[in-house]
């Protein structure tokens, strides 16, 4: 297949994974700009969750759920960002293999709009990407994760892209780009050595530099 654009994910594609550990901070400290203080299970909730457990998680303390979720995007956008900055998030080495590429390239991603941005500014990527989408900080902007092809489809029609393939790292990456109707890679980084697949991708492979192979 002849493609004219590839879109990356950004955690674990571009970027080795936000620890833990981190979003977990980021979560107690919005909880804290309510001066709560969540037991363990209610932080998990929230960093591991759904909108309806993160909702049950903000009854329990009294708070309304769209008001505390605008707090907890931009404590986890600046969580993400310190991350980087400390070193604690950086580039797969691969990414630089990504220069060979011809085709027009474009970041979606699931992380917050404000880390995703800061990423390819960060790192100097903005002279390879064309398009670059993170998620709203917002619920709705939650909602739209993927599987959503929410985002994925923005960014084809932005590219005017016909033939697109998606590089991810997990199902809903590849079920996301089967929704939006383009082709899909899944890489198989050291984080998902064990990781099962519920559905086919295009391709799997081990780095970007197959990925660059194959395109």
């Amino acid at each position: 297949m002849s493609y004219d654009a590839v879109i990356f994910d950004d955690d674990g594609v571009l970027a080795v994974p936000t620890a833990t550990d981190v979003r977990r901070r980021a979560v107690r400290s919005a909880f804290a700009e309510f001066a709560v203080e969540p037991t363990t299970e209610g932080v998990d909730s929230v960093v591991h969750g759904s909108i309806a457990r993160i909702r049950r998680v903000c009854d329990v303390h009294g708070l309304d759920y769209e008001t505390f979720w605008e707090r907890h995007e931009a404590a986890a956008a600046a969580a993400h960002i310190e991350a980087m900055e400390r070193g604690r998030k950086a580039l797969y080495d691969d990414v630089s293999a990504l220069s060979k590429l011809d085709q027009s390239l474009a970041v979606v991603g699931d992380t917050q709009r404000e880390a995703v941005e800061h990423l390819v500014e960060r790192f100097d990527l903005g002279g390879l990407f064309e398009v670059t989408y993170g998620r709203e900080p917002s619920v709705e902007g939650f909602r739209r994760r993927k599987p959503s092809p929410h985002y994925l489809a923005h960014a084809v029609e932005k590219l005017g892209a016909e033939n697109v393939l998606y590089v991810g790292d997990s199902n809903v990456d590849v079920l996301a780009a089967r929704r939006a109707g383009v082709d899909s890679a899944f890489v198989r980084r050291p984080h998902r050595t064990d990781y099962e697949l519920a559905a086919d991708p295009t391709y799997e492979v081990q780095s970007l530099r197959e990925v660059v192979s194959v395109c």
